[in-house]
Protein backbone atom coordinates (compact mmCIF):
# COMPACT_ATOMS: atom_id res chain seq x y z
CA UNK A 1 0.00 0.00 0.00
CA UNK A 2 1.38 3.39 -0.98
CA UNK A 3 1.97 6.09 1.62
CA UNK A 4 3.14 9.74 1.72
CA UNK A 5 6.83 10.55 1.27
CA UNK A 6 8.38 10.72 4.74
CA UNK A 7 10.60 13.52 6.01
CA UNK A 8 13.63 11.27 6.59
CA UNK A 9 13.04 9.44 3.32
CA UNK A 10 13.29 12.73 1.40
CA UNK A 11 16.28 13.91 3.45
CA UNK A 12 18.13 10.67 2.66
CA UNK A 13 17.35 11.16 -1.02
CA UNK A 14 18.70 14.72 -0.95
CA UNK A 15 21.87 13.59 0.82
CA UNK A 16 22.76 11.60 -2.31
CA UNK A 17 23.07 14.85 -4.25
CA UNK A 18 25.21 16.65 -1.67
CA UNK A 19 27.20 18.25 -0.30
CA UNK A 20 24.82 21.21 -0.17
CA UNK A 21 25.56 24.86 0.66
CA UNK A 22 24.95 25.85 4.29
CA UNK A 23 21.31 26.51 5.14
CA UNK A 24 21.63 30.30 5.24
CA UNK A 25 19.76 33.23 3.67
CA UNK A 26 22.54 33.92 1.16
CA UNK A 27 22.51 30.38 -0.29
CA UNK A 28 18.91 29.23 -0.81
CA UNK A 29 18.01 26.21 -2.91
CA UNK A 30 15.75 27.08 -5.85
CA UNK A 31 12.51 25.27 -6.66
CA UNK A 32 10.71 25.23 -10.00
CA UNK A 33 7.02 25.24 -9.05
CA UNK A 34 4.20 25.18 -11.58
CA UNK A 35 1.40 24.81 -9.03
CA UNK A 36 0.62 21.22 -10.03
CA UNK A 37 0.64 18.36 -7.55
CA UNK A 38 4.19 17.20 -8.24
CA UNK A 39 5.88 20.58 -7.88
CA UNK A 40 3.77 21.54 -4.86
CA UNK A 41 4.81 18.28 -3.19
CA UNK A 42 8.42 19.13 -4.03
CA UNK A 43 7.99 22.56 -2.42
CA UNK A 44 6.51 21.03 0.75
CA UNK A 45 9.21 18.36 1.02
CA UNK A 46 12.05 20.78 0.28
CA UNK A 47 10.84 23.32 2.86
CA UNK A 48 10.63 20.56 5.47
CA UNK A 49 14.16 19.46 4.50
CA UNK A 50 15.74 22.92 4.83
CA UNK A 51 14.71 26.40 5.90
CA UNK A 52 16.18 28.46 3.07
CA UNK A 53 14.44 27.63 -0.18
CA UNK A 54 12.90 29.92 -2.78
CA UNK A 55 10.23 28.87 -5.29
CA UNK A 56 10.04 30.32 -8.79
CA UNK A 57 6.58 30.31 -10.36
CA UNK A 58 6.65 30.91 -14.11
CA UNK A 59 3.63 32.41 -15.84
CA UNK A 60 3.94 31.58 -19.54
CA UNK A 61 0.98 33.84 -20.34
CA UNK A 62 -0.19 31.23 -22.86
CA UNK A 63 -3.67 30.77 -21.36
CA UNK A 64 -6.07 33.50 -20.15
CA UNK A 65 -6.22 31.96 -16.68
CA UNK A 66 -2.44 31.47 -16.30
CA UNK A 67 -1.83 34.75 -14.43
CA UNK A 68 -4.55 33.98 -11.89
CA UNK A 69 -3.22 30.44 -11.40
CA UNK A 70 0.33 31.72 -10.93
CA UNK A 71 -0.79 34.26 -8.33
CA UNK A 72 -2.78 31.54 -6.55
CA UNK A 73 0.29 29.31 -6.48
CA UNK A 74 2.40 32.09 -4.98
CA UNK A 75 -0.26 32.58 -2.30
CA UNK A 76 -0.40 28.86 -1.54
CA UNK A 77 3.38 28.71 -1.24
CA UNK A 78 3.29 31.61 1.21
CA UNK A 79 0.87 29.65 3.43
CA UNK A 80 3.45 26.83 3.37
CA UNK A 81 6.10 29.32 4.54
CA UNK A 82 7.91 29.01 1.21
CA UNK A 83 9.36 32.21 -0.25
CA UNK A 84 8.19 32.59 -3.84
CA UNK A 85 8.92 34.78 -6.83
CA UNK A 86 6.59 35.18 -9.79
CA UNK A 87 8.28 35.21 -13.20
CA UNK A 88 6.13 36.37 -16.12
CA UNK A 89 7.43 35.57 -19.59
CA UNK A 90 7.23 37.93 -22.54
CA UNK A 91 4.99 36.94 -25.49
CA UNK A 92 6.48 34.32 -27.83
CA UNK A 93 6.85 34.61 -31.59
CA UNK A 94 4.57 32.24 -33.48
CA UNK A 95 5.77 28.75 -34.31
CA UNK A 96 7.49 25.98 -32.29
CA UNK A 97 5.57 27.17 -29.24
CA UNK A 98 6.50 24.36 -26.85
CA UNK A 99 10.21 24.61 -27.68
CA UNK A 100 10.22 28.40 -27.32
CA UNK A 101 8.31 28.21 -24.04
CA UNK A 102 10.73 25.63 -22.66
CA UNK A 103 13.75 27.75 -23.59
CA UNK A 104 12.22 30.97 -22.25
CA UNK A 105 11.19 29.23 -19.02
CA UNK A 106 14.70 27.99 -18.35
CA UNK A 107 16.30 31.34 -19.18
CA UNK A 108 13.95 33.03 -16.71
CA UNK A 109 14.62 30.40 -14.05
CA UNK A 110 18.38 30.60 -14.51
CA UNK A 111 18.41 34.40 -14.23
CA UNK A 112 16.19 34.25 -11.13
CA UNK A 113 18.47 31.66 -9.51
CA UNK A 114 21.52 33.86 -10.08
CA UNK A 115 19.72 36.89 -8.66
CA UNK A 116 18.68 34.96 -5.54
CA UNK A 117 22.06 33.28 -5.05
CA UNK A 118 20.85 29.74 -5.86
CA UNK A 119 23.48 27.30 -7.08
CA UNK A 120 20.91 24.54 -7.44
CA UNK A 121 17.39 24.32 -8.86
CA UNK A 122 15.13 21.43 -7.88
CA UNK A 123 12.73 20.20 -10.57
CA UNK A 124 9.73 17.93 -9.95
CA UNK A 125 10.07 15.23 -12.60
CA UNK A 126 8.86 11.94 -11.07
CA UNK A 127 8.93 8.21 -11.78
CA UNK A 128 6.01 8.38 -14.21
CA UNK A 129 7.75 11.08 -16.26
CA UNK A 130 10.80 8.82 -16.41
CA UNK A 131 8.81 5.81 -17.66
CA UNK A 132 7.11 7.86 -20.36
CA UNK A 133 10.36 9.46 -21.51
CA UNK A 134 12.17 6.13 -21.81
CA UNK A 135 9.23 4.53 -23.64
CA UNK A 136 8.96 7.39 -26.13
CA UNK A 137 12.67 7.04 -26.89
CA UNK A 138 12.32 3.28 -27.11
CA UNK A 139 9.63 3.74 -29.77
CA UNK A 140 12.09 5.96 -31.68
CA UNK A 141 14.83 3.31 -31.44
CA UNK A 142 17.09 5.54 -29.34
CA UNK A 143 20.51 4.34 -28.23
CA UNK A 144 21.94 4.22 -24.69
CA UNK A 145 22.06 8.01 -24.42
CA UNK A 146 18.32 8.38 -25.01
CA UNK A 147 17.22 5.27 -23.15
CA UNK A 148 19.09 6.34 -20.02
CA UNK A 149 16.21 8.77 -19.61
CA UNK A 150 15.95 11.90 -17.49
CA UNK A 151 19.10 12.34 -15.42
CA UNK A 152 18.76 13.09 -11.71
CA UNK A 153 21.57 15.67 -11.91
CA UNK A 154 22.66 17.86 -14.81
CA UNK A 155 24.18 21.27 -15.35
CA UNK A 156 22.52 23.96 -17.44
CA UNK A 157 23.89 27.45 -17.72
CA UNK A 158 24.89 28.74 -14.31
CA UNK A 159 22.84 26.32 -12.21
CA UNK A 160 22.80 22.65 -11.35
CA UNK A 161 19.45 20.96 -11.99
CA UNK A 162 18.50 18.30 -9.45
CA UNK A 163 15.49 16.02 -9.85
CA UNK A 164 15.04 14.31 -6.47
CA UNK A 165 11.57 12.88 -7.21
CA UNK A 166 12.52 10.56 -10.08
CA UNK A 167 12.17 7.51 -7.86
CA UNK A 168 8.74 8.53 -6.49
CA UNK A 169 5.44 7.79 -8.30
CA UNK A 170 3.05 10.72 -8.62
CA UNK A 171 0.49 8.84 -6.48
CA UNK A 172 2.80 9.11 -3.46
CA UNK A 173 3.37 12.80 -4.12
CA UNK A 174 -0.38 13.43 -4.16
CA UNK A 175 -0.79 11.42 -0.96
CA UNK A 176 1.87 13.64 0.60
CA UNK A 177 -0.18 16.74 -0.18
CA UNK A 178 -3.46 15.16 0.86
CA UNK A 179 -1.98 14.16 4.23
CA UNK A 180 -1.18 17.84 4.85
CA UNK A 181 -4.44 19.19 3.31
CA UNK A 182 -2.43 21.09 0.71
CA UNK A 183 -4.18 21.99 -2.59
CA UNK A 184 -2.80 22.04 -6.11
CA UNK A 185 -3.82 23.10 -9.62
CA UNK A 186 -4.84 20.64 -12.33
CA UNK A 187 -3.50 21.78 -15.72
CA UNK A 188 -6.05 20.80 -18.42
CA UNK A 189 -3.24 20.14 -20.89
CA UNK A 190 -2.22 17.16 -18.74
CA UNK A 191 -5.36 15.37 -19.97
CA UNK A 192 -5.15 16.45 -23.62
CA UNK A 193 -4.52 13.33 -25.71
CA UNK A 194 -3.26 15.48 -28.55
CA UNK A 195 0.10 15.27 -26.79
CA UNK A 196 2.09 12.04 -27.09
CA UNK A 197 3.20 12.12 -23.46
CA UNK A 198 -0.41 12.34 -22.25
CA UNK A 199 -1.39 9.36 -24.38
CA UNK A 200 1.47 7.33 -22.96
CA UNK A 201 0.69 8.44 -19.42
CA UNK A 202 -2.85 7.15 -19.84
CA UNK A 203 -2.13 4.04 -21.93
CA UNK A 204 1.13 2.53 -20.65
CA UNK A 205 0.46 -0.76 -18.89
CA UNK A 206 2.24 -1.75 -15.65
CA UNK A 207 4.19 -4.33 -17.67
CA UNK A 208 5.35 -1.68 -20.16
CA UNK A 209 6.41 0.62 -17.35
CA UNK A 210 8.43 -2.23 -15.84
CA UNK A 211 10.00 -2.89 -19.23
CA UNK A 212 10.90 0.80 -19.55
CA UNK A 213 12.73 0.66 -16.21
CA UNK A 214 14.65 -2.43 -17.30
CA UNK A 215 15.62 -0.74 -20.57
CA UNK A 216 16.80 2.29 -18.64
CA UNK A 217 19.00 0.27 -16.27
CA UNK A 218 20.77 -1.45 -19.16
CA UNK A 219 21.18 1.86 -20.98
CA UNK A 220 22.67 3.55 -17.91
CA UNK A 221 25.36 0.88 -17.68
CA UNK A 222 26.14 1.16 -21.40
CA UNK A 223 26.19 4.95 -21.18
CA UNK A 224 28.65 4.91 -18.29
CA UNK A 225 31.00 2.67 -20.29
CA UNK A 226 30.67 4.91 -23.36
CA UNK A 227 31.36 8.05 -21.36
CA UNK A 228 34.42 6.51 -19.71
CA UNK A 229 35.80 5.65 -23.15
CA UNK A 230 34.93 9.11 -24.45
CA UNK A 231 36.73 10.87 -21.59
CA UNK A 232 39.92 9.00 -22.42
CA UNK A 233 39.54 9.59 -26.13
CA UNK A 234 39.02 13.34 -25.80
CA UNK A 235 41.86 13.57 -23.31
CA UNK A 236 44.22 11.98 -25.84
CA UNK A 237 43.07 13.57 -29.06
CA UNK A 238 41.04 16.76 -28.45
CA UNK A 239 42.25 20.26 -27.57
CA UNK A 240 39.76 22.89 -26.39
CA UNK A 241 40.74 26.50 -27.10
CA UNK A 242 39.53 29.42 -25.02
CA UNK A 243 38.25 31.20 -28.14
CA UNK A 244 35.50 28.57 -28.45
CA UNK A 245 36.94 26.10 -30.96
CA UNK A 246 38.28 22.55 -30.84
CA UNK A 247 41.07 20.62 -32.53
CA UNK A 248 40.42 16.88 -32.81
CA UNK A 249 43.22 14.59 -33.93
CA UNK A 250 42.45 12.19 -36.73
CA UNK A 251 42.66 9.11 -34.49
CA UNK A 252 40.02 10.58 -32.21
CA UNK A 253 37.37 11.20 -34.87
CA UNK A 254 34.27 9.09 -34.34
CA UNK A 255 30.51 9.60 -34.01
CA UNK A 256 30.44 10.02 -30.23
CA UNK A 257 33.31 12.52 -30.11
CA UNK A 258 31.90 14.59 -32.97
CA UNK A 259 28.45 14.67 -31.36
CA UNK A 260 29.61 16.04 -28.01
CA UNK A 261 32.09 18.49 -29.53
CA UNK A 262 29.56 19.90 -31.99
CA UNK A 263 27.19 20.42 -29.08
CA UNK A 264 29.96 22.08 -27.08
CA UNK A 265 31.05 24.50 -29.80
CA UNK A 266 27.48 25.39 -30.83
CA UNK A 267 26.31 25.97 -27.26
CA UNK A 268 23.23 23.88 -28.00
CA UNK A 269 21.32 22.15 -25.21
CA UNK A 270 21.14 18.98 -27.33
CA UNK A 271 23.42 16.82 -29.43
CA UNK A 272 22.85 16.70 -33.20
CA UNK A 273 20.95 13.70 -34.57
CA UNK A 274 22.88 10.49 -35.08
CA UNK A 275 22.06 10.21 -38.77
CA UNK A 276 23.26 13.76 -39.42
CA UNK A 277 26.54 13.05 -37.62
CA UNK A 278 27.02 9.84 -39.60
CA UNK A 279 26.46 11.73 -42.86
CA UNK A 280 29.01 14.33 -41.78
CA UNK A 281 31.56 11.61 -41.05
CA UNK A 282 30.97 10.09 -44.47
CA UNK A 283 31.88 13.40 -46.12
CA UNK A 284 34.71 14.10 -43.70
CA UNK A 285 33.78 17.77 -43.36
CA UNK A 286 30.75 20.05 -43.52
CA UNK A 287 28.39 22.07 -41.33
CA UNK A 288 26.03 20.75 -38.67
CA UNK A 289 24.09 22.49 -35.88
CA UNK A 290 25.80 25.79 -36.58
CA UNK A 291 29.30 24.30 -36.42
CA UNK A 292 31.80 23.96 -39.28
CA UNK A 293 33.89 20.80 -39.32
CA UNK A 294 36.93 21.28 -41.55
CA UNK A 295 40.45 19.91 -42.06
CA UNK A 296 42.83 21.29 -39.43
CA UNK A 297 45.51 22.36 -41.92
CA UNK A 298 48.33 24.15 -40.13
CA UNK A 299 46.86 23.20 -36.75
CA UNK A 300 47.71 19.53 -37.13
CA UNK A 301 46.62 16.15 -38.50
CA UNK A 302 42.93 16.12 -37.84
CA UNK A 303 39.94 18.43 -37.93
CA UNK A 304 38.84 21.65 -36.27
CA UNK A 305 35.33 22.53 -35.16
CA UNK A 306 34.44 26.22 -35.34
CA UNK A 307 31.23 28.22 -35.03
CA UNK A 308 29.43 28.89 -38.33
CA UNK A 309 29.21 32.63 -38.91
CA UNK A 310 25.80 32.42 -40.60
CA UNK A 311 24.36 30.71 -37.51
CA UNK A 312 25.40 33.39 -35.01
CA UNK A 313 22.67 34.92 -32.89
CA UNK A 314 21.60 38.56 -33.27
CA UNK A 315 23.34 41.37 -31.41
CA UNK A 316 22.19 42.01 -27.84
CA UNK A 317 22.49 45.04 -25.53
CA UNK A 318 25.92 45.15 -23.88
CA UNK A 319 24.74 44.90 -20.30
CA UNK A 320 26.92 43.34 -17.62
CA UNK A 321 26.12 39.63 -17.52
CA UNK A 322 24.48 39.60 -20.95
CA UNK A 323 24.91 36.43 -23.01
CA UNK A 324 25.41 36.62 -26.76
CA UNK A 325 24.94 33.70 -29.16
CA UNK A 326 24.20 31.42 -26.20
CA UNK A 327 27.94 31.06 -25.69
CA UNK A 328 29.62 34.27 -24.48
CA UNK A 329 28.85 36.24 -21.33
CA UNK A 330 30.05 39.84 -20.89
CA UNK A 331 31.36 40.49 -17.43
CA UNK A 332 31.15 43.91 -15.81
CA UNK A 333 32.33 46.48 -18.32
CA UNK A 334 32.01 50.28 -18.58
CA UNK A 335 30.59 50.66 -22.10
CA UNK A 336 28.91 53.60 -23.85
CA UNK A 337 25.13 53.66 -23.51
CA UNK A 338 23.42 51.91 -26.39
CA UNK A 339 26.33 49.55 -27.09
CA UNK A 340 25.69 46.07 -28.48
CA UNK A 341 27.44 42.71 -28.29
CA UNK A 342 27.98 41.21 -31.73
CA UNK A 343 30.55 39.31 -33.81
CA UNK A 344 33.95 40.80 -34.61
CA UNK A 345 33.51 40.12 -38.32
CA UNK A 346 35.82 42.26 -40.46
CA UNK A 347 37.32 43.90 -37.37
CA UNK A 348 39.66 40.89 -37.11
CA UNK A 349 41.72 42.27 -39.99
CA UNK A 350 43.72 44.38 -37.52
CA UNK A 351 44.78 41.25 -35.63
CA UNK A 352 47.84 39.08 -36.24
CA UNK A 353 45.84 35.86 -36.11
CA UNK A 354 48.75 33.61 -37.05
CA UNK A 355 50.77 34.90 -34.10
CA UNK A 356 47.74 34.55 -31.84
CA UNK A 357 47.12 31.01 -33.09
CA UNK A 358 43.44 31.65 -33.85
CA UNK A 359 41.77 30.46 -37.08
CA UNK A 360 40.30 33.26 -39.18
CA UNK A 361 36.79 31.72 -39.12
CA UNK A 362 36.94 31.50 -35.33
CA UNK A 363 38.06 35.10 -34.89
CA UNK A 364 35.20 36.45 -37.01
CA UNK A 365 32.71 34.77 -34.64
CA UNK A 366 34.25 36.06 -31.42
CA UNK A 367 32.25 38.65 -29.43
CA UNK A 368 32.95 42.36 -29.35
CA UNK A 369 31.23 45.46 -27.99
CA UNK A 370 30.03 47.78 -30.74
CA UNK A 371 28.80 51.37 -30.48
CA UNK A 372 27.32 53.22 -33.43
CA UNK A 373 28.93 50.81 -35.87
CA UNK A 374 32.42 51.00 -34.33
CA UNK A 375 34.16 48.30 -32.31
CA UNK A 376 34.92 49.83 -28.92
CA UNK A 377 35.93 46.68 -26.99
CA UNK A 378 37.30 43.42 -28.29
CA UNK A 379 37.84 40.18 -26.35
CA UNK A 380 41.12 39.61 -24.55
CA UNK A 381 43.32 37.67 -26.98
CA UNK A 382 46.79 38.43 -25.75
CA UNK A 383 49.06 41.29 -24.83
CA UNK A 384 48.70 44.21 -27.28
CA UNK A 385 46.47 42.16 -29.58
CA UNK A 386 44.35 45.19 -30.50
CA UNK A 387 47.22 47.67 -30.70
CA UNK A 388 45.03 50.60 -29.67
CA UNK A 389 42.30 49.95 -32.26
CA UNK A 390 39.91 49.01 -29.44
CA UNK A 391 39.80 48.45 -25.71
CA UNK A 392 39.47 45.01 -24.15
CA UNK A 393 36.42 43.49 -22.48
CA UNK A 394 36.18 40.35 -20.40
CA UNK A 395 34.04 37.66 -22.01
CA UNK A 396 33.68 34.19 -20.53
CA UNK A 397 32.43 30.99 -22.12
CA UNK A 398 28.82 30.54 -21.03
CA UNK A 399 27.29 27.69 -23.04
CA UNK A 400 26.78 25.73 -19.83
CA UNK A 401 27.17 22.29 -21.42
CA UNK A 402 30.42 20.39 -20.78
CA UNK A 403 31.55 17.75 -23.24
CA UNK A 404 31.38 14.98 -20.63
CA UNK A 405 30.45 14.51 -17.01
CA UNK A 406 27.47 16.87 -16.91
CA UNK A 407 25.43 14.35 -14.91
CA UNK A 408 28.04 14.04 -12.17
CA UNK A 409 28.24 17.63 -10.99
CA UNK A 410 28.18 18.31 -7.27
CA UNK A 411 27.67 21.60 -5.50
Amino acid sequence: MEHPVGEQEFADRMARFGPWPPDIDDAPVGLAVSGGADSMALAFLARRWRRNVVAFVVDHALRPESATEAQLTVHRLATMNVKARLLTLAPFPKGRMQERARRARFEALEAACVLEGCLDLLVAHHAGDQDETVWMRHLRASGPLGLSGIQPVSVRGRVRLVRPLLTFPTTRLRLTLQAENLPWIEDPSNANRRFERVRLRQDLTPEQRQEARALQQVALQERQCLETELVGQLGRHAVWHAQGWVFLGQQGVDEEALSVLIRLVSGSAYRPGREAVQTLMTHGYGTLSGVQVRPAGRFGNGIILVREERALGPSVPANAGAVWDGRWRLLSCDVPQGSLIGPLGDAVHVLDLRRLGVPYAVARCLPGVWHEGRLVFGPRLGEMAWGGFAGEADFVWASGVPATGENHFRT
